[in-house]
């Protein structure tokens, strides 16, 4: 039942604008990073907008499981490179969780800045797929009336 609504057109709009507005809410508080604790606005923001990256690789799943094929990683490179930076951002917040010492928190602001470019580059890859989120959407609202 629940994945059925992650599946919809309607959620994965939902939860790519809360990406879009997770990324830019997380980067925006970056000044916090100095002060490495979980209260911080850059965590909080960051913990969020995690989650919501989980809910939309779970809403991606065929191709995420497919990305171990080659074909698939030649024809979806952005994807690919997103995928590793992700696992690595993974890392290096397991890294942050274990150790807040100024050698990770570096780790994790190298990461962290390439997983910001690679996000970019990744939205702007998509853009057309997710425009064609909404006109499937409008289609839909246009047959039920």
């Amino acid at each position: 039942m629940m994945n059925q609504f992650f599946s919809k057109p309607i959620s994965k709009i939902i939860i790519d604008i809360l990406l879009m507005v997770g990324f830019f809410v997380s980067i925006s508080f970056r000044h916090s990073w100095n002060n490495a604790s979980w209260g911080s606005l850059h965590c909080i923001a960051s913990i969020i907008w995690y989650a919501l990256m989980l809910v939309h690789i779970g809403q991606h799943w065929q191709l995420t499981k497919s990305l171990t094929k080659w074909k698939v990683i030649r024809r979806n490179v952005i994807t690919t490179l997103t995928s590793i930076v992700f696992i690595l951002m993974t890392f290096s917040i397991v890294l942050f969780i274990f150790d807040i010492e100024h050698k990770s928190l570096l780790i994790h602001h190298i990461v962290g800045r390439f997983f910001g470019l690679i996000i970019i580059i990744h939205l702007i890859a998509k853009a057309k797929r997710f425009v064609r989120l909404f006109k499937h959407k409008q289609k839909e609202q246009k047959q039920v009336i």
